[in-house]
């Protein structure tokens, strides 16, 4: 296995190759000696809290049937800034922990008195302190050395800090196909990672080391049993849980009227499509309907579409014969009753949040489409793309948009990270193309007047059921079958979106041709460039 380690600030993320193991051991240097910091169950990823400031060394252990079967080599950085934790325990009192500093041989706490003059509060000779909550209030820990006329010497300073805010924002317990149970929440606050608990008992029945996971499949439990979520940090001596929600149970999930339609192309998916729709039955927006097409599917799928379908009222699907991903989505499309329109794939997953977040926001400021980054989630985490330079929750002229569209690091052909006013989506479908996302998402730009833009991940790209992407396949063609699926690309949405906008879409064409032809040797790619700059281009 190889290991890798990612430091920003205080925060350490540690990630390893993956290897089919029951759990993994990862261990980290303390005053010499190495110490479990994590046991990871689920992932090929951690955080870790509290690891010592300076230098450190960790390395990662396999586990299979009680037997090591595979370590990664140990490797050795270095922390730079003292890692501090706060937060108000249940008796009401404030729980400190923090990273040990070398040589120290205790450690005070210092608070602001309200006029940025810190004041000594207390001592601790551990990496632990319980002291008074006092809120919006300002702290920070200073290791220290004790002289011999018993004054102290400070070695350094933490950041100023305050008690984080830590909350279980959402909790939801529905059914799930096969029996289960689907658990959702939504967390407001730091964590390394979360355990489920059954009430009455002090053992977990599911944990993750995925701080941003919002999820857990609930198998062999009576609809009645209550459940809460605790949220934990990774430290030298075990977990240390710092915020527990409150015990829920199974509900009926309530809808009332149609405002937005989320539609799901569905093929050959029986592995996995059951946890994306149960990610968006648990989102927190109730005025929504699920329209799940299945593309010809030759295996279980319409059979568990089938269950939804006869279990909720906002799930409604629809059987066509094989078509493609384009196709599909213009089905759906045509059902959709919602104000508003969005798209998933039946193998990734969505935040509770998210079809709120984005309906108050282009609802509150009366916009055409609403746009969210992504994560892409891969063996070794989470990446955020489809990012962009916008004030977040106003309306924005789409001219703005298109201006920087296809251009590097702002590469944001996704359809999944928006939601578009319908009228423009019914009007305007996507192409039946290869490329149908690269060639559609400029086309339904280029006819809103304005968008809106939120700075939160929302939509969860899961790479890691199915690594290999359509577009991977695509690029495996021969030179000139894939130009020509690049061209039909770049040319219907020069050729079927605004008029008005014209300008716009040849110059995001070009931009787009022009990082084609920075990877091929094939000279049609200028020649079409040069075609589009001159108006001289072969009609789609």
């Amino acid at each position: 296995m190889k290991i890798n380690i990612n430091i920003k600030n205080s925060k350490i993320t540690v990630s390893w190759g993956k290897v089919e193991a029951d759990y993994f051991r990862i261990f980290c240097k303390l005053k010499n000696n190495f110490v479990e910091w994590a046991k990871v169950i689920d992932t090929n990823f951690t955080t870790l809290s509290f690891l010592p400031f300076g230098e450190n060394t960790c390395y990662v252990q396999a586990v299979k049937d009680g037997e090591i079967i595979d370590e990664t080599e140990k490797r050795n950085f270095n922390v730079e800034e003292m890692d501090v934790a706060a937060y108000r325990h249940e008796d009401g009192s404030m729980r400190i922990f923090y990273s040990e500093y070398p040589n120290s041989q205790g450690y005070r706490l210092y608070r602001d008195n309200n006029d940025n003059n810190f004041g000594g509060r207390q001592n601790s000779l551990k990496t632990y302190m319980r002291t008074e909550y006092f809120k919006n209030c300002s702290y920070k820990i200073k290791p220290f050395v004790s002289k011999p006329d018993n004054s102290r010497e400070f070695l350094y300073s933490s950041k100023i800090f305050q008690c984080m805010e830590n909350n279980f924002e959402y909790l939801s317990i529905y059914k799930s196909y096969g029996g289960n149970l689907f658990l959702s929440w939504l967390y407001n606050g730091r964590a390394d990672g979360f355990a489920v608990f059954q009430e009455g008992s002090d053992y977990p029945v599911f944990e993750t080391s995925d701080n941003l996971r919002h999820y857990a499949c609930l198998k062999n439990y009576n609809i009645n049993t209550k459940f809460c979520i605790k949220a934990y940090l990774n430290s030298p001596n075990g977990r240390i849980y710092i915020k527990t929600s409150d015990f829920a149970s199974c509900k009926e999930k309530i809808f009332k009227e149609t405002k937005v339609s989320l539609i799901i192309p569905a093929y050959n998916a029986q592995d996995y499509i059951a946890r994306s729709i149960d990610t968006a039955l648990a989102s927190t927006f109730n005025d929504f309907e699920i329209i799940i097409v299945n593309d010809g599917s030759t295996d279980s799928t319409q059979k568990i579409i089938d269950w939804y379908e006869s279990e909720y009222e906002n799930v409604r699907s629809l059987q066509k014969i094989n078509g493609g991903v384009a196709d599909t989505r213009n089905a759906g499309i045509k059902m959709a009753r919602g104000e508003y329109i969005a798209f998933m794939d039946n193998d990734d997953m969505i935040r509770p949040d998210m079809i709120e977040k984005l309906y108050n926001s282009i609802t509150k400021n009366n916009c055409d489409i609403a746009i969210a980054p992504l994560y892409r989630l891969v063996d070794n985490g989470y990446t955020t793309h489809c990012n962009l330079p916008f004030e977040t929750d106003k309306a924005i002229d789409i001219d703005k948009y298109l201006s920087i569209l296809y251009t590097p690091n702002l590469y944001n052909c996704a359809i999944w990270n928006k939601l578009y006013r319908a009228s423009i989506v019914k009007a305007h479908p996507l192409g039946i193309l290869k490329y149908e996302d690269v060639s559609w998402t400029p086309c339904i730009l280029s006819y809103a007047k304005t968008f809106c833009f939120l700075d939160t991940p929302f939509y969860e790209w899961d790479r890691k059921l199915r690594p290999q992407t359509f577009g991977d396949v695509l690029a495996k063609m021969p030179e000139d079958e894939l130009f020509e699926h690049r061209k039909q690309a770049m040319l219907f949405f020069v050729e079927n979106g605004n008029p008005e906008k014209i300008d716009y879409l040849k110059a995001i064409a070009i931009r787009r041709l022009l990082r084609y032809d920075g990877n091929s040797s094939n000279p049609k790619y200028k020649e079409l460039i040069e075609r589009l700059a001159t108006d001289e281009y072969v009609e789609y």
